[in-house]
């Protein structure tokens, strides 16, 4: 693999990562707005 192809990759997987822990962390805030559980269970 070149230099190139590397930092390619590495950008894409920080890519992905942040945009599945950006999803989570907007739903986490939504969900406490609402007063609601983060993962749909009755906790109680």
């Amino acid at each position: 693999m070149t230099q190139i192809q590397k930092r390619v990759v590495i950008l894409l997987a920080v890519i992905l990562i942040g945009a599945v822990l950006g999803r989570l962390a907007l739903r986490s805030v939504l969900n406490l707005l609402v007063g609601g559980t983060l993962f749909g269970g009755n906790f109680l």
